[in-house]
């Protein structure tokens, strides 16, 4: 059987990973140049940082079973060790406080897109193949229009597992009796700027969620578990990455245009966090995720199928927005195919 799945992102690669292990032969078409969707990582010529999920919150049992069955194959790690929180107070110097929750913590080692490379080795990648449109027909299945032209190759079943807002459109253009009356969900951005310190922020802390601020995250990369070192200025110089992910609404307010805006907070934020001199901020690399979650307090979606006709429609954004969502939808995608459900 053969299959198409259309992003490779962390649902597209677990997919591809379980239905192939099954014998079916598994295309996946990716707009970008390589995989990972939102688990991205970013090579510069002063260092590697993860752009997208910075980390996996693990807060489910079967998750947390799976995502230490990657630790135990030196896939991923258990990292950070300590999770701090600093709480809004303007005029005065934040002060970081512990932060204690019902999750663990990990990431993907050497990079955050590593384990989507691990995941598709069995199954065919086409990067920068950007799919406008999908058609079904009765007995010859499905095809597939990239970058404006319909590619000769039929499937038995597609698979959409792109952002909600980007799936739809391409259900809407299919043409099929999809029911999208429940099916309405808003997206929300996020800004993620990545900067290289020529110094050590001395202390222990590798992420920072930060309440009622511009900013959400911030997150030590450099430290990350089996990163490359960063490309220092100097040979005695030490140098560090961090990544600072602005909040949705401050995305949102700022826009794909304030880009410079975006920076500027994110060396405000981080600097003063530290008490470090702006001065020791020597490189950025800023990057906008248009869709980079649902908004909060919607419903999610769930998977979405025709079994008869063979499209199937899921992502994270059907359980949720984690990577653990993700997980969650490339599981019921991958028993709704086999079982043809």
């Amino acid at each position: 059987m053969k299959i198409a799945v259309i992003g490779a992102g962390v649902t597209g690669c677990l997919l591809a990973n379980s239905l192939s292990s099954t014998g079916m032969d598994v295309s996946i078409f990716e707009k970008s140049r390589g995989c990972g969707g939102r688990a991205s990582t970013k090579q510069t010529s002063w260092g590697q940082c993860d752009l997208g999920a910075t980390i996996v919150p693990a807060q489910k049992a079967d998750f947390i079973k799976f995502m230490q069955s990657l630790c135990d194959k030196n896939i991923a790690s258990k990292w950070p060790e300590n999770v701090f929180l600093s709480k809004q107070n303007p005029g005065v110097t934040q002060a970081l406080e512990k932060y204690v929750g019902d999750r663990q913590y990990y990431v993907f080692n050497h990079k955050m897109n590593a384990a989507c490379r691990h995941w598709i080795q069995n199954a065919n990648l086409n990067t920068s193949s950007l799919i406008s449109q999908v058609r079904y027909l009765v007995g010859k299945g499905w095809q597939l229009k990239s970058n404006d032209i319909w590619q000769p190759e039929w499937f038995d079943k597609v698979v959409l597992t792109t952002p909600w807002p980007q799936s739809q459109v391409l259900i809407e253009k299919s043409e099929l009796p999809l029911k999208q009356s429940d099916f309405s969900q808003s997206w929300t951005s996020c800004w993620s700027i990545a900067l290289k310190l020529e110094q050590l922020v001395a202390n222990d802390v590798d992420l920072v969620y930060l309440k009622d601020q511009s900013i959400q995250t911030l997150v030590r990369d450099s430290n990350k578990p089996l990163r490359p070192q960063v490309i220092r200025l100097e040979e005695a110089s030490k140098s560090e990455i961090w990544v600072v992910q602005l909040a949705n609404k401050c995305s949102d307010d700022l826009g794909k245009l304030g880009k410079e805006k975006a920076i500027s907070i994110a060396i405000k934020g981080l600097c003063e966090l530290f008490d470090l001199p702006y001065e020791s901020i020597s490189n950025h690399y800023a990057h906008y995720w248009r869709y980079a979650r649902p908004s909060p307090g919607q419903k999610p979606l769930g998977i979405l199928s025709l079994p008869a006709e063979g499209i199937y429609v899921g992502g994270d954004w059907s359980f949720g927005p984690s990577i653990e969502s993700a997980y969650e939808a490339a599981l019921a995608l991958s028993q709704a195919i086999t079982t043809g459900e």
